[in-house]
């Protein structure tokens, strides 16, 4: 009779671990897609971040050049003759090439 009650808990010790083995497993296939979703938006939220910072100080730089543009106007002829090739009225350009 002792034997048949220990058989018994047996049973439903392993229907219950069982049970539990099959309830992680279905919860393992319901939230491990999303867990894995979840990790891919962190990891690109976090470059988006990066990304976002790099360009802020990227809009300070552009801003600081946009000011002295507007300061000073020699910057103009610097451009004009550095990037445009001009010259000024009676001035002779040579052109050194290395």
């Amino acid at each position: 009779m002792a034997g048949k009650l220990l058989n018994i808990k047996r049973a439903k010790l392993l229907q219950l671990l069982l049970a539990a083995i099959v309830i992680f497993i279905l919860a393992m296939l319901v939230y491990f897609p999303n867990y894995s979703k979840l990790k891919n938006l962190r990891e690109e939220n976090q470059k988006l971040i990066s990304k976002n910072n790099h360009l802020k100080k990227e809009i300070k730089e552009y801003e600081i050049k946009n000011k002295k543009l507007k300061e000073d106007h020699f910057i103009y002829e610097k451009i004009a003759r550095e990037k445009l090739g001009f010259a000024r009225e009676g001035e002779i350009v040579v052109d050194i090439e290395e």
